[in-house]
C-alpha cells in the first residue's frame, strides 16, 4: 500500500509539473508571434550610451542568427554554478527504497542563487540551500501494522549557504570560483538534521565549449560547535555535472551528488549514476527551465535511497548590469 501511493505521490507531481510547462510553453509561442522581426544587424548606438547595462549594445537589433546564439549563450549561463544570472530552482526529489525497510521519502530542495558584482573583474555568488522533506518513519512493520501506525515526519532540515568568489574570465577559458560553506542547525524537528553547526570550504571549476558546459563542485564540511552528544558532521560532497544543449532549448543533463559521510557505520559513499533532459524556455516575459532526471546508487549506506527521480523547476532572471552581449556570443560559438 506505501509504495502504491508514493507511485500515486508521485504521478500526480509529475502531471502538475507537465500542466504547467504545456501552459507556460503555449505562452511562448503566443508571445514570440507577437514579437516584431528584428532589425538586420547589430550596433553599438552612436554619439551616446543608451544601453548602459549592455555597454551600448542594442540586443533589439541582433540577426536572428546572432538572437539563436544569444539564447545558448544564455542557456548555457543557466548551467554554470557561478553565472551571471540569478536562478530559483524548486528540485523536488523522489527517493524510493529509502532507509532499512525500503519507504519512500520526498525531499523538496529550495536554492536560490544570486550573483552578485564586486568589481569589474570579480564577483560573488550566494547559493542558499533550504531543504524541506517528508521523511518516511523507521520503525519495522510489524509497528507500522498496529494501530499505532508509524506515520512520516514533515519539516525543514538543515540549511546550507555556499559562497563561490571568482574572477571574470576570457571566453573559452577555465571558469572557476572558491569559498565558504556554512550548515546552520535549522532542523524542524530536530530528528530532521544535525545539532551541529557546521563549516568548510567549497569550489567550482568549469568549461563551456561549443554547445557543451562541464564541470564539477566540491565542497566539505566540519562541525565545530552543538551539544556533544550527536556525531560530529565530516561530510564530503563532489557533483560532476555536464549538459549537452539541443535546438530549440533542449539539453541532455546528468548531475549526480556523490556524497561521504565519515560518521555512518559501514558504506560511507553514496554514488549515483544517471540523467535526464532539462528544457528551457518562456512563459511570458518570464525564462524558466525544467529537467527531468533519474539516477540509481549504486553504492549507497542505509540511510540513502536505491533510486531518485528528481524534478526539477527553476525560474531565470539574466542579471543586465555587467552583461557583455558581445562576449556572450563569442562562447556561445
Amino acid at each position: 500500500m506505501e509504495n502504491h501511493a508514493s507511485k500515486r505521490m508521485t504521478w500526480r507531481v509529475i502531471a502538475i509539473f507537465f500542466t504547467m510547462a504545456c501552459t507556460a510553453l503555449s505562452s511562448t509561442i503566443a508571445y514570440a508571434q507577437t514579437q516584431p522581426t528584428p532589425s538586420p544587424a547589430p550596433t553599438a548606438t552612436p554619439g551616446g550610451d543608451t544601453h548602459p547595462e549592455t555597454g551600448g549594445f542594442d540586443p533589439s537589433k541582433l540577426t536572428p542568427e546572432q538572437r539563436q546564439a544569444l539564447q545558448l549563450a544564455i542557456i548555457k549561463t543557466s548551467q554554470n554554478p557561478v553565472g551571471n544570472i540569478a536562478v530559483v530552482p524548486f528540485q523536488n526529489n523522489f527517493n524510493y527504497g529509502f532507509g532499512p525497510y525500503t519507504r519512500f521519502q520526498y525531499l523538496l530542495n529550495v536554492q536560490p542563487v544570486i550573483p552578485i558584482m564586486l568589481s569589474p573583474q570579480w564577483s560573488l555568488v550566494a547559493r542558499t540551500i533550504i531543504p524541506i522533506v517528508n521523511q518516511p518513519s523507521s520503525a519495522a512493520p510489524p509497528i507500522c501494522a498496529s494501530p499505532a501506525g508509524c506515520p512520516s515526519t514533515f519539516g525543514l532540515s538543515n540549511v546550507q549557504e555556499q559562497l563561490f568568489f571568482g574572477p571574470k574570465t576570457k571566453p573559452g577559458g577555465l571558469i572557476w570560483a572558491a569559498g565558504p560553506i556554512f550548515q546552520f542547525p535549522t532542523a524542524t524537528p530536530s530528528s530532521l538534521g544535525s545539532a551541529k553547526w557546521a563549516v568548510g570550504p567549497d569550489a567550482v571549476a568549469l568549461i563551456m565549449p561549443g554547445k557543451w558546459v562541464m564541470g564539477a563542485l566540491v565542497a566539505q564540511l566540519w562541525s565545530f560547535a552543538g551539544p556533544p552528544a550527536p556525531s560530529n558532521v565530516n561530510s564530503f560532497l563532489v557533483q560532476p555535472f555536464i549538459n549537452y544543449n539541443l535546438n530549440s532549448g533542449w539539453a541532455i543533463s546528468a548531475a549526480p551528488v556523490m556524497t561521504s559521510n565519515a560518521a555512518l557505520p559501514g558504506t560511507k559513499w553514496t554514488v549515483p549514476l544517471g540523467g535526464g533532459v532539462a528544457k528551457t524556455f518562456k512563459a511570458g516575459d518570464q525564462l524558466m527551465q525544467l529537467s527531468v532526471l533519474y539516477y540509481t546508487n549504486v553504492a549507497r549506506p542505509l540511510a540513502a535511497p536505491q533510486t531518485t527521480l528528481r524534478v526539477n523547476w527553476s525560474l531565470l532572471w539574466p542579471v543586465k548590469r555587467g552583461i557583455d552581449i558581445q562576449q556572450l556570443l563569442q562562447e556561445a560559438q
